[in-house]
């Protein structure tokens, strides 16, 4: 396990640093931060996006553990989004920070990512706590607006599909650990581009980016349209690696 998790990281270190928004890799040991790979059992990642920068923490050959968005380089003002993971990869738990503080709608899910918990909050105060299954059924219909018709992408499912299955590299699970299914969680927004894509479900480092830039990269959607208005929608995509 040590030696494909050691090969899987060369990998890692040779394909993706030098993509232009991982700006920093930080290995770590039981001693804290180290540059001897025989030595680390995690690693940091940091990308830089345009105005903002993301801290990713993983353990070396397993899912993601928890994704921290700053305002800063020096990782020291949290701002925007925030996702955490359990041990299997599936998301427990998102929100957003403004300034350091909890801002807005925070969710916790269950194993199977349903929402079962929503708080709400404004500059870190926690104001409104729902369970979900507690909302009326009437109540819940009333809120639920009738699509009339979804964000597509070409003609529909099959061109997607294809698309996906073209440009995606199914070739990286060999350098996996032992491949799986990646879950990522996007917005067709009213323009008809991809945004906020993240993770349902994490595999590890590798896999996880190749779903998020096959996602982000994606040519114009149709958006959705809603009451006869355009609104963004959201869309949940698995995409499985089988490692021979």
């Amino acid at each position: 396990m040590k030696k494909i998790s050691f090969l899987c990281f060369c990998f890692l270190l040779t394909v993706n640093v030098n993509a232009q928004e991982i700006v920093n890799l930080v290995l770590v040991g039981d001693k804290g931060v180290t540059e001897n790979i025989k030595e680390a059992h995690s690693f940091i990642v940091v990308k830089k996006y345009p105005g903002s920068y993301q801290r990713l923490d993983y353990k070396i050959g397993a899912p993601l553990e928890r994704l921290r968005s700053y305002s800063d380089s020096t990782l020291e003002v949290l701002q925007g989004n925030y996702y955490e993971y359990a041990s299997d990869g599936k998301i427990t738990q998102s929100g957003a920070y403004q300034n350091n503080l909890k801002e807005d709608d925070w969710y916790h899910y269950n194993d199977t990512g349903k929402v079962i918990l929503e708080e709400k909050y404004v500059n870190g105060v926690l104001i409104k706590t729902i369970n979900p299954d507690t909302i009326k059924k009437e109540e819940r219909a009333d809120a639920i607006q009738t699509v009339e018709k979804e964000a597509t992408f070409g003609k529909g499912d099959r061109d997607w599909i294809k698309y996906l299955s073209k440009n995606l590299n199914a070739d990286l699970a060999i350098n996996s650990v032992n491949g799986g299914e990646v879950r990522a969680m996007f917005v067709v927004n009213k323009e008809g581009k991809c945004v906020d894509v993240h993770l349902k479900k994490s595999v590890e480092f590798i896999l996880d980016e190749e779903v998020i830039r096959i996602i982000e990269k994606s040519p114009q959607w149709q958006p959705a349209i809603q009451n006869s208005r355009i609104v963004n929608a959201y869309r949940v995509q698995p995409i499985t690696f089988t490692k021979q």
